[in-house]
This record gives C-alpha cells, sequence and structure tokens, in this order.
C-alpha cells in the first residue's frame, strides 16, 4: 500500500522536472553543418528499410526539397529556420525509431533461426516491428506536413509545379 501511495508523487516530481527540457528542446537552433549532414546521412541509409510505406511521402515534398528550392519559392529567414527546425526534430525521432526497429528486429531474427520457436510469440513480435515502422512513416510524414504548413498558399502553389 505504500508503494502505490509514492508512485504518483515521484511520477508527478519527474513529469515537472522534465517539462522544462522539453520546452526549452523545442527552443534550440536548428542544426546546420556537419552535425546535420551526419544525421541526414544516417537516416537516408535507414529510411528505405524501415519506413512501411516510404512511398507516401511522393507526393509530399520534405522539408531539404524545400529548402533546396528557398529562392524560387521566396522563402523567409524566418521560414527557412522553422523548416531547419522541423527537419531536426524529423531527423532525430526517426534515427530513434529506426534504432528501435533494428533492435527488435535482430531480436526477431535471432529468435526466428532457434528450433522451437512459439508461433504466436513470433507473429506478435513481428507485429511489433511493423507497427513501429508504420508508425516511423506516420510521424515522419507528419513532419512533412508540418513543414508545408509553414508555407503561404502561393509557395505551396509554387512547390506543386516544382515537384
Amino acid at each position: 500500500m505504500i508503494k502505490k501511495a509514492l508512485i504518483f508523487p515521484l511520477f508527478s516530481a519527474l513529469l515537472i522536472s522534465a517539462t522544462p527540457v522539453i520546452s526549452h528542446a523545442d527552443n534550440l537552433p536548428p542544426l546546420t553543418g556537419a552535425k546535420t549532414a551526419k544525421m541526414f546521412n544516417d537516416f537516408r541509409s535507414q529510411a528505405g528499410k524501415d519506413f512501411l510505406l516510404p512511398q507516401v511521402f511522393k507526393n509530399h515534398p520534405g522539408v531539404t526539397f524545400i529548402l533546396s528550392h528557398a529562392k524560387d519559392l521566396g522563402l523567409t529567414e524566418k521560414q527557412i529556420k522553422q523548416l531547419k527546425v522541423i527537419r531536426r526534430h524529423m531527423l532525430a525521432r526517426s534515427l530513434a525509431q529506426f534504432k528501435k526497429i533494428n533492435a527488435q528486429r535482430a531480436a526477431y531474427l535471432a529468435m526466428a533461426e532457434k528450433s522451437r520457436v512459439d508461433p504466436k510469440k513470433l507473429h506478435k513480435d513481428l507485429h511489433n516491428i511493423a507497427w513501429l515502422m508504420a508508425q516511423a512513416t506516420a510521424d515522419h510524414l507528419t513532419g512533412h506536413l508540418n513543414a508545408a504548413k509553414v508555407l503561404t498558399a502561393a509557395q505551396l502553389k509554387k512547390l506543386s509545379s516544382i515537384k
């Protein structure tokens, strides 16, 4: 009974102490330079393997594509900064998700190689991997959609002609 009474206050204290860190992270400047380039290369090397349906991005250009056409689109400095922050969060989130997917995939493959395997466990683990891949895909697509929200209607129209 005492343990249950302590759990809620401890959880609340942890949540409250983490709140400034979370809000502070959203105000960080966008990553640029070598660190972003490394994250982007790591992301590109994993994305094809770890997105469930990568073709969903075809009609929703990403931040890097939008930024590569900043001049044509007439992006403001504020829009460019917002897009870089969105890209930073997308890359960090996707790389963390890919790490989880790869760990679960490795565990699944190791289990599947054993001579005696519980089919229900195999099914459950494979379902979990597919769910993580779908979640990573949906989260990344949300980043693409958030990037589009930074643009004006005229910029979106121009973007659709560039694709």
